[in-house]
Formats: structure tokens, C-alpha cells, sequence
């Protein structure tokens, strides 16, 4: 059995859940033994921590970024470190009004050229990684399907919706005054937002709800449409479209934006559209809404992709495998 300490800054962030914690039992199959620790904010505790790498095979850091001195005591300890990231962490999110930090970027470069393997969400993390360390590998964040279940019956009514946290309410705003239009000329269609927060997009109706992991997946079930504006920027350059592969494993077309990692899972006029300006996003969903038939042919497209090539079932033994190999020059 191999065991790694997995550590992680907060257990109940999506991307914890979602890249950490949904493998801890598959992966024993495979005979890998995830020891997960939410990083204390305490310093004593969160150095206690550090210190315990030593008992283990090695080391999955998820996404936080260190100090000095507690990276170095990490890789004192460790002895080996995965470095895992899934957003484009060295810089400030799309809210901030300077997305560079020269702080950010340096804690960064440490971990990735100071670690013995980087595991990237995707390609353009990759590439960025690939600049400080030549041992980087693409684990793109995966879907486990046993969670949905068949494709849903849909009703007569017609659901645009958008899951995500409150920090992404911003890239509402550039399809804010489409959507306004839409609904005025089409008032049987419900736009939704399912989030941790309220939106306040004024002038703008929206059927909002707080989001559960107990309903996600009914939550997604219940839209017949869904989308994922973002901004062309650092920041959204780097988000693994894991959004739209929800939309997908839900039967669902989508509308987005030609940004990142969205122009590696959506196929123009295959399972989505992207969109670029207020008018194309206007127009594609049009197109959407007139044709059930096109929704659901799109939706099965998009399942398939998730199927194929994003599923659970297909990255745990692709990740079985790099953390294997990773481990297989340790010295017991």
C-alpha cells in the first residue's frame, strides 16, 4: 500500500471536493492510501502537520500556496512532493482589480519548481508549470457519473441556468443585458442561478436558489440549458470548464464563452455554442430554445464527452498510475 498525505486548505471547497476527496476510495483499489489534513490557520498545528509528511511515501499538496518557511519545512520532511492545482492560483481572481502579485507568483514558482511531480487541471496551467518544472502532468478534474442518474424528462418549460460560487457572479455581468432581452421577448423562459449566495444582477429576473450538495445534481437535472460566461483573462484562462462538464453529465447543451479549457470539451454545433458578444449569445440561445430536439441530440453529445474522456471511472486509474510512478523511487 502506498501512503500519501494529501494536504488541502479548506475541505469544503469544491475543487477539495472534487479533486481530493472523491478518489480517496477508489484510489485504494489500486493500492494508494490518501491520509487527507485540512491545513490548520494555526501555526503550531498546521506545523504539526508539515512535520508528519515524514511518515509517509509522499506528499499531494491541493492548491495552497506557502510560505518560505513552510514550504521549506514541507520539503524538508517530504520525501516526495506532488504539487496539484486546478486554477490559475499565481494570480488574483477576476473581482480583483489587479490580477497580478508578484507575492502570489513567487510563492508559486517555489512550490512548482521545488516539487518532484506538478499535476495541472489543464492545459494552460501545464504550459505555465512547464516553464519551472519539466515533470508536469494534465489531471483534468473529473465527473463521477454514478451520481446522475438517466436523462431526464423535460418538461414544456424551458430552464437557461448557471451553478457556480458568488466569486464568479461577476462574468454574469457580460451577458447580463442578453439575458434581459431574452426574458422580455420570451417570458415562458426561466433563467436560474443555483450558488452559495444570492445574485444581485438588478433589472434582471432570476429564479435563484441556495445551493446543497444534497440537490446539485436535481438542481442541474431541472435546467434545459446551461452556461458559463467568463472573462478572457489570467485568471478565467485557467478554469478547467468543470461547469460545463457538469452540464454535460446532466444532458445539457451549452452556451460559453471561447475561453481556456471550454475550447477543449465543447464542439461548436456538436454538444454547445460558444459565444463571444452580447449578440451571439443572444442568438445562440435563441437557437437553443426554439429546438428541443437540438437540446437534447447537444445534451447526449455533451454526456458522451464526459463518458469518454472526464468520468471517474476514467481518471482514477490515470491518476493510480501517476501517483505510482511518482512514489516508485522513494526510498523506504
Amino acid at each position: 500500500m502506498m501512503n500519501i498525505q494529501v494536504l488541502i486548505p479548506d475541505k469544503y471547497a469544491p475543487s477539495c471536493r472534487f479533486r481530493v476527496l472523491q478518489y480517496v476510495e477508489p484510489l485504494r483499489t489500486f493500492g494508494i492510501n490518501l491520509e487527507v489534513v485540512e491545513l490548520s490557520r494555526s501555526r503550531p498545528a498546521r506545523r504539526l502537520s508539515l512535520d508528519a509528511a515524514a511518515d509517509f511515501d509522499a506528499v499531494l499538496l491541493h492548491r495552497k500556496l506557502l510560505n518560505r518557511f513552510d514550504y521549506a519545512r514541507l520539503r524538508r520532511r517530504a520525501r516526495r512532493l506532488i504539487y496539484d492545482f486546478d486554477d490559475a492560483v499565481m494570480f488574483r481572481d477576476s473581482n480583483a482589480s489587479r490580477l497580478g502579485s508578484r507575492m502570489r507568483e513567487g510563492k508559486w514558482e517555489r512550490l512548482v519548481s521545488g516539487s518532484d511531480l506538478v499535476i495541472a487541471g489543464n492545459g494552460y496551467l501545464a504550459d505555465l508549470a512547464a516553464e519551472y518544472n519539466k515533470k508536469v502532468t494534465i489531471i483534468p478534474t473529473a465527473i463521477n457519473l454514478d451520481q446522475f442518474s438517466a436523462e431526464p424528462i423535460r418538461s414544456g418549460s424551458v430552464t437557461i441556468g448557471w451553478m457556480g460560487t458568488a466569486s464568479n457572479f461577476i462574468y454574469l455581468s457580460l451577458i447580463k443585458d442578453s439575458l434581459e432581452a431574452l426574458l422580455r421577448d420570451h417570458p415562458e423562459v426561466t433563467f436560474k442561478v443555483v450558488s452559495d449566495q444570492i445574485p444581485d444582477l438588478a433589472g434582471l429576473s432570476v429564479d435563484s436558489k441556495l445551493w446543497s450538495e444534497a440537490d446539485e445534481i436535481s438542481d442541474l437535472a431541472g435546467f434545459d440549458i446551461g452556461i458559463m460566461p467568463i472573462f478572457d483573462d489570467p485568471w478565467a484562462r485557467g478554469k478547467c470548464a468543470f461547469k460545463i462538464l457538469q452540464y454535460f453529465a446532466a444532458y445539457l447543451p451549452v452556451v460559453c464563452s471561447s475561453v481556456g479549457a471550454n475550447r477543449d470539451v465543447v464542439e461548436e454545433g456538436v454538444n454547445g455554442y460558444f459565444a463571444t458578444s452580447p449578440e451571439e449569445w443572444r442568438r445562440r440561445l435563441e437557437e437553443l430554445l426554439a429546438s428541443a430536439g437540438e437540446r437534447k441530440v447537444m445534451g447526449r453529445a455533451g454526456r458522451k464527452v464526459v463518458e469518454d474522456r472526464y468520468s471517474l471511472d476514467v481518471m482514477v486509474p490515470r491518476l493510480a498510475r501517476v501517483l505510482s510512478e511518482s512514489g516508485a523511487n522513494v526510498e523506504k
